[in-house]
């Protein structure tokens, strides 16, 4: 299969997640994919902001009980339990954020599977098998476990790089900048496009061969994502655009490679 290097591949792949969001803006309807992860990750952000801040000094009274003393080193003790009161709070509140983050992906998983299968049926104008409970069971227990194995997969590789990084002041800091930095940029190019590729039943090689027809598409649209879904908050807003333009270069990805065989 031959392999196409186009400099105007790059920006096409970078520029997918404006495509989706055209596809969102045409059909408004959309919405009902979307917004619930959104409000789902806001509730649980919330959520984690409130349980940090009820229950950060209960915490705190586990190892060290506020100083009861009114003389100058019970002043000194006071202030430091202050401190560390606010630490307590700050800390638990970042674990809390990182958490939700961190899950985004799987909460919004089944919403992003529904919304790609749309979109492929408004792109290709072939309708989607009919609903069914035992159909929407199967497709939720798949997305999720597939989301769950990507973040273990992305969590296997990048941690021990962290840790590298750590240990080897230099060497591993290059190394986790570069490789690291390729390696997320080939992760997001694959987890947005896996959405069809995952109802298809595609192997593992299956996609990266796809992903070889046009290379510099997929890591155009693998930077896009990257940068986007990196920044705080915005992602959640990012994601769906993410989805719905992965899924249109898919279906373009499909087409090159059926011309090239």
């Amino acid at each position: 299969m031959a392999i196409r290097l186009s400099p105007g591949d790059f920006l096409r792949g970078l520029i997918a997640p404006l495509r989706g969001y055209a596809i969102l803006r045409r059909h408004p309807g959309l919405a009902r994919y979307w917004v619930p992860p959104i409000v789902l990750t806001a509730l649980a952000l919330t959520a984690s902001v409130l349980l940090s801040v009820r229950y950060h000094d209960d915490v705190v009274a586990l190892v060290w009980s506020a100083p009861g003393t009114e003389d100058w080193a019970g002043k000194i003790l006071t202030g430091l339990h202050v401190i560390l009161r606010s630490l307590a709070l700050l800390v638990g509140i970042g674990l809390g954020m990182l958490v939700c983050i961190a899950l985004t992906n799987v909460i919004a998983a089944p919403f992003n599977d529904a919304l790609s299968e749309v979109v492929e049926e408004i792109e290709t104008g072939v309708p989607a098998p009919p609903f069914s409970l035992g159909r929407l069971l199967k497709d939720i227990g798949r997305t999720v476990r597939l989301e769950l194995t990507k973040l273990s997969i992305y969590v296997a590789v990048m941690g021990p790089m962290l840790v590298a990084s750590w240990v080897l002041p230099g060497v591993g800091q290059a190394l986790y900048l570069v490789f690291g930095a390729l390696f997320t940029v080939g992760y997001f190019a694959l987890d947005y496009l896996d959405w069809p590729a995952s109802r298809r039943g595609m192997r593992f090689k299956e996609r990266l061969r796809l992903l070889r027809v046009r290379p510099l598409m997929a890591l155009g649209f693998g930077c896009g994502v990257a940068v986007c879904l990196f920044v705080p908050l915005l992602n959640l807003f990012f994601m769906p655009l993410a989805v719905a333009g992965g899924t249109r270069l898919f279906l373009d990805l499909v087409e090159y490679q059926t011309h090239e065989l």
